[in-house]
């Protein structure tokens, strides 16, 4: 009787939660058109972006912001004032990295981080090793990526944009702690 409950209740609270996706991603006429269902929708990626640009200038940052669908397309970018070239196109290399990845870019900066041959093999990998980039989670799938740049804490602009119009999102890759330095040359 407890086992038919449970079942009961995981199935009930799989439909209610797959109903969740709906109000982030493209409507299903949209979808017949472009054959994906679950892509974040427009309003969806302005409203982070939005939530993205209200927390930095909370903390007093100017940064860029990029939010791709999952096949790549740009949905939403933004650049407030003050950026710089490469403020803007590390952004968008962070959400990009996200897509070809399918996990935060600190995680992955994490992977390489004092391991040069891993160094190596990736620098020819459309990677960019640098936290900023976090996919967008909805429903356990990932239905964009975002990529902010040019602020002194990129990363949790992002995450906090995220969990304040989506919900909650995977938790945030550990800080490595700092190298020990090498022997004096």
């Amino acid at each position: 009787m407890k086992l038919g409950i449970m079942a009961v209740f995981a199935i009930v609270a799989g439909v209610v939660s797959a109903q969740n996706i709906n109000k982030f991603v493209i409507s299903d006429e949209a979808a017949k058109k472009t054959l994906i269902k679950n892509e974040i929708s427009a309003d969806t990626a302005a409203k982070i972006t939005q939530a993205c640009i209200d927390w930095a200038t909370k903390n007093n940052m100017a940064v860029s912001v990029f939010i791709l669908s999952p096949t790549g397309q740009i949905v939403h970018a933004h650049r407030m004032d003050g950026q710089v070239p490469i403020n803007t196109e590390t952004a968008l290399l962070k959400a990009q990295s996200v897509l070809y990845t399918r996990d935060s870019t600190h995680a992955r900066a994490n992977q390489v981080a004092n391991n040069v041959a891993l160094q190596l093999r990736w620098s020819k990998l459309p990677v960019f090793p640098t936290s900023g980039g976090l996919p967008i989670i909805v429903d356990g799938q990932m239905i964009g990526a975002i990529g902010v740049g040019g602020g002194s804490r990129d990363e949790d602009c992002a995450y906090q944009a995220l969990t304040t119009v989506v919900g909650p999102q995977p938790p945030l890759a550990p800080n490595l702690p700092a190298a020990a330095p090498g022997p004096a040359k």
